[in-house]
């Protein structure tokens, strides 16, 4: 009886060991799943290296225009609020060091539309986005700088869109002090449009499907606005190799719509939702 009692602890022991040691791999797998370890399968994605207020008002603003976002951040308590506000159809979140950059496999990188560099001053930005074309030649970039002088560094470095906020911060200041509703208009147009009173500004592919594809500047600008009160402003060309741009603002009439151009036009959120059946495509140049 003594012996088979000590089996009997000891294969509870064993048991209990066993199960513990199960529940721990589980929780370890959990831990490292919510912490973006094992990647993702986005495509056509923007990525936010660097997570503060500014970042989350970025991505607020990306997936309000049906976007999908990674964002990489360092600090773990960043994990569980960025997932309080996004959903993870829409935004997957990977804790990390931002200096490893071999994280950015796990981002799906090689397969995203754009990196949004979001550190917090311009060395770091600069150095970061070097070493990242070094593996990821064809990676565009988008940098957002605090000071302006160094916007031809960085256009030199290879990112592809330079902007400051001390340039824009001062530019709506001054707006609003001296042409307060031309400020309110263009604050709205520059926000995803979610209802019939806002409006915004938006970007579609010309694609094959398009029906304004080999037409003009000018038949596609009456059509929109008498048919969807929609006002065509502009046209982009990019060249061959999808990269050196044309943007033509408020061209001629004659100015003609080709395959792969891109139309901009300014609608609300009903409007916006009948030009993707129009056109075929989604909003932006990420979801094409």
């Amino acid at each position: 009886k003594i012996i088979g009692g000590i089996f009997v602890v000891a294969s509870l022991g064993l048991l209990l060991g066993l199960v513990s040691k199960v529940t721990e791999h589980f929780a370890m797998i959990s831990e490292r799943k919510k912490m973006g370890y094992y990647g993702t399968d986005f495509e056509h994605h923007i990525i936010v290296l660097g997570w503060n207020n500014f970042g989350g008002g970025v991505v607020t603003q990306l997936v309000a225009s049906s976007n999908k976002v990674v964002v990489i951040t360092d600090q773990k308590d960043d994990i569980d609020k960025i997932y309080d506000k996004f959903s993870k159809e829409m935004v997957f979140v990977i804790y990390s060091d931002l200096k490893n950059l071999k994280i950015l496999e796990k981002a799906n990188i090689v397969k995203c539309h754009m990196v949004f560099i979001n550190l917090d001053n311009d060395a770091d930005k600069l150095i970061t986005t070097l070493n990242i074309q070094k593996d990821y030649p064809g990676v565009e970039f988008l940098v957002t700088l605090d000071h302006s002088d160094l916007d031809d560094t960085f256009h030199s470095a290879g990112v592809n869109y330079v902007l400051s906020k001390d340039d824009i911060a001062s530019k709506m200041i001054a707006s609003f002090i001296f042409e307060p509703d031309v400020a309110a208009i263009t604050n709205d147009l520059i926000s995803s449009a979610d209802s019939e009173d806002s409006f915004d500004v938006q970007q579609y592919l010309v694609s094959s499907d398009n029906p304004f594809v080999n037409k003009s500047f000018g038949e596609a600008f009456d059509h929109l606005k008498k048919t969807f009160n929609v006002l065509l402003i502009g046209l982009s060309k990019y060249g061959k190799n999808g990269k050196d741009r044309k943007l033509y603002k408020f061209p001629k009439d004659e100015l003609q719509i080709e395959l792969n151009n891109y139309l901009i036009l300014i609608a609300n959120d009903e409007t916006g939702n009948k030009m993707e059946e129009l056109f075929g495509v989604s909003e932006g140049v990420a979801g094409n």
